[in-house]
């Protein structure tokens, strides 16, 4: 066992723990290879810092990363998607001189296929390798943006850090022992196909109708927070709906809902209270309603 990884844990928690840790841990890579060692050292380091930052499973923090993760890979999944979608626009374009995507355009083309690719992994059922493939996307996404200065289509590099940074966090902050469940899967899924498919078809709409100003698309996405707030504030609702905690499935949304937010509000630049004002009215709106409806009718007669 390696003290540095050790060190890691609280130190109550590593005198009480410590020597158990320890023979778990060479029992699980006595005989393993490099990649296994690697793998066994990541978890148990990962593991020591939900320990220290108190976001395991039986802290309020975990149960909240825990039920907000599926959704964060919702959002990331249908930004993905949106962010190949006008990719392939630009590809399609036949104004013009035609296609002017440069070589930081393809090497971003390349992780956001990488990222939809994970998430659909991760909700498809795959949700361990799922959610540790995106989480390191994300880092790699983040390093990208920052050294090549750019941040995809819109070309916010900062903005898509903040976002990487934030989403990655929660991913990884989400407690290994509490995956979410086929039907919680399922609603991230439906919320990622109904964030991505109207943003799509905005952005199809505009390129029709405005065929000399194809940026004006670029600024429905940067100002598009306002629809997946809604959605998860309705995800919220199904969450709940089907027995899950009413205000732990609305912490969840509003803790998914805060990378996206954070995203459009650095893209807004000196601006950022338009993007961040009709997002959270959005979600506070939603939430109020779905408050009001998940509160038991106690006045009604009771039937004997």
């Amino acid at each position: 066992m390696t003290t540095p990884v050790m060190r890691l844990y609280p130190a109550e928690y590593r005198a009480r723990y410590g020597h158990e840790i320890a023979e778990v841990y060479r029992q699980a890579v006595d005989g393993a290879g490099r990649l296994a060692r690697s793998r066994e050292a990541a978890d148990l380091a990962a593991h020591a810092l939900r320990m220290r930052l108190h976001v395991s499973s039986d802290r309020r923090a975990g149960r909240l990363f825990a039920a907000a993760a599926p959704f964060v890979v919702a959002v990331l999944a249908a930004h993905a998607g949106l962010e190949l979608f006008n990719l392939a626009a630009f590809l399609l374009d036949t104004r013009g001189d035609g296609p002017y995507l440069g070589a930081a355009d393809w090497v971003f083309a390349g992780v956001w296929t990488a990222v939809l690719a994970a998430a659909v992994a991760a909700l498809a059922g795959r949700w361990p390798a799922g959610r540790w493939c995106l989480a390191v996307v994300l880092v790699v996404c983040a390093l990208l943006a920052a050294t090549i200065g750019r941040g995809g289509v819109l070309g916010a590099p900062g903005a898509l850090v903040v976002l990487s940074v934030l989403s990655a966090a929660i991913l990884v902050g989400c407690p290994p022992d509490m995956a979410p469940d086929w039907r919680v899967r399922r609603i991230a899924f439906g919320a990622a196909i109904a964030i991505w498919a109207p943003l799509s078809a905005l952005c199809v709409m505009w390129r029709t109708l405005f065929a000399d100003y194809v940026g004006i698309e670029l600024a429905l996405l940067a100002e598009s927070n306002m629809w997946p707030c809604l959605i998860l504030a309705i995800s919220a609702c199904a969450v709940a709906r089907g027995g899950g905690s009413a205000r732990l499935a609305l912490a969840a949304m509003v803790t998914a809902a805060l990378p996206v937010v954070a995203y459009d509000a650095a893209i807004t630049g000196y601006h950022p209270g338009q993007a961040v004002v009709p997002a959270l009215s959005f979600l506070l709106t939603a939430a109020v309603l779905f408050a009001r409806r998940s509160v038991p009718n106690r006045t009604s007669p009771q039937r004997g």
